[in-house]
């Protein structure tokens, strides 16, 4: 005889879960704000797999009794069934410190108290493909998209739903995302946004009594200061980032007019000296200090650490990361960045989509303006370092209670010079090709000669030719 419980015994089973479940929320046995026992207590308390408790608990969330906390459990909300609308929101992990997220899921929720949020960490590695998949299945209803990660995706127009231009935010980070069809139209509507910046220890450069870094710097400066702060105190690096980043290496390339263009013939052309040029100031960096190429560095949090630990005077960072620095005990400022022959930055945009598929769309749009209206917006900019996407709140100053370093509305001054990873000209799947064949060549396993070679090879699934200078 099979070891399997028959349906009615194993629906038996759940109904009892589930209606003991309710009855102590009900009689205030579990109370409001409180947490449900885990669900592998409930299956070993009521002989049931996992699985089913989930299955089960979905039921109470339906009721608007509990709501799923993301990697925390089954928080009771109400005890009370009533009808609601359960918005499921998928979310870079990030985004905790970086926007206050869960601060401001409880400020929607308390505004409209018919919706209740239910939060999915979604993991970095495959962002594109978790949401298009989750979209598609109706498994989130609403998503934060990067502009990397949206241009990712080959089908956007039908995965996400056109939202509203909205004038209060600032345009050029609308422009990314606007409709094909509707110029009034955006398929993610921006909620945060961040510049790259050089972020400096003060106290290094008073000690070593340099000047502090301004908007005339070149790298060859920069690379000047890194080594004087090295010589004079001893530290691991003068100045530091890891340069296989998506938010790093491109830099270089936009400051040195490189564009990957198709010409008539379809073939793909590029400036192949000023390119070599590029990588080469991103080796140049590592080489003149003396230090490891960052090939083995892992991800910008080395950048970051580095600067917290005071082993680093300068890094390459972002308002975001600003948001970690922030934490520790260190005097600092950020300036713009050090250019070659422009100065220019690569702009860093967080939106929030829309699942096209979604049965709660409305419930969707409230989501969408709340985070992006004035509420919102200024919490971001009173509790973080993060820049609000909304013009008229992230110029305002006043009421903050986080430190802001004494430059900090230099976003304001480097608008001019920001740039998207699309003005390279290549998609991101090509982003990808130049990034893995940069890797080796900042490693010295290969000369300038076979890194122009190879690129001609691995990047494209086309013929890359060379542009004549």
């Amino acid at each position: 005889m099979s070891g399997k419980k028959s349906r009615d015994i194993f629906k038996e089973q759940l109904n009892k879960m589930v209606s003991t479940v309710r009855q102590q929320i009900f009689n205030g046995e579990i109370a409001l704000g409180e947490y449900l026992p885990s669900e592998l207590i409930l299956a070993e308390q009521f002989d049931l797999s996992k699985n089913s408790v989930r299955k089960g608990l979905e039921e109470l969330v339906e009721e608007g009794l509990i709501v799923k906390k993301s990697r925390i459990g089954n928080q009771v909300i109400s005890n009370q069934s009533f009808d609601q609308t359960i918005l499921r929101v998928g979310y870079y992990p990030s985004l905790i410190s970086e926007a206050q997220f869960p601060v401001l899921i409880r400020k929607f929720e308390q505004n409209h108290p018919t919706i209740k949020v239910q939060t999915i960490a979604l993991p970095y590695d495959h962002y594109q493909q978790t949401v298009h998949d989750f979209f598609q299945n109706d498994l989130i209803d609403v998503a934060t998209i990067n502009h990397k990660d949206f241009m990712e995706f080959p089908d956007y127009y039908d995965i996400f739903e056109e939202q509203e231009l909205e004038k209060e935010l600032y345009p050029f980070l609308q422009q990314p995302f606007k409709s094909l069809m509707n110029k009034n139209k955006v398929y993610v509507r921006p909620f945060i946004f961040s510049p790259i910046v050089l972020c400096y220890n003060k106290g290094h450069f008073d000690e070593s009594q340099l000047p502090y870094p301004d908007s005339g710097w070149s790298w060859d400066e920069a690379l000047d200061a890194a080594k004087g702060l090295m010589l004079e105190q001893g530290r691991a690096c003068g100045l530091y980032f890891h340069p296989l980043s998506f938010n790093r290496w491109p830099i270089f390339m936009l400051q040195n007019r490189v564009e990957f263009k198709q010409d008539t013939a379809g073939n793909i052309v590029f400036p192949a000296d000023r390119m070599l040029e590029s990588a080469g100031y991103i080796r140049k960096t590592f080489d003149v200090q003396g230090i490891t190429h960052s090939f083995l560095s892992d991800n910008d949090r080395d950048a970051e650490k580095l600067f917290v630990e005071k082993q680093s005077s300068m890094i390459v960072t972002s308002y975001f990361s600003l948001n970690e620095i922030s934490k520790h005990s260190i005097d600092y400022d950020i300036a713009p960045l050090p250019y070659i022959k422009d100065p220019g930055t690569l702009l860093l945009i967080i939106g929030l989509a829309i699942n096209k598929y979604t049965k709660k769309k409305e419930a969707a749009k409230q989501f969408v303006d709340f985070m992006t209206g004035e509420m919102a917006q200024e919490e971001i900019r009173t509790t973080t370092l993060s820049i609000p996407a909304m013009k008229r709140v992230a110029e305002k100053s006043g009421s903050e209670m986080v430190y802001k370093p004494s430059r900090f509305y230099l976003f304001r001054e480097v608008i001019p010079t920001f740039k998207l990873y699309s003005d390279l000209g290549l998609s991101s799947t090509e982003l990808v090709e130049m990034r893995n064949e940069l890797r080796v060549f900042l490693s010295d396993l290969m000369d300038d000669k076979i890194f122009q070679q190879r690129l001609k090879i691995k990047l494209l699934p086309h013929k890359v030719s060379e542009k004549v200078e």
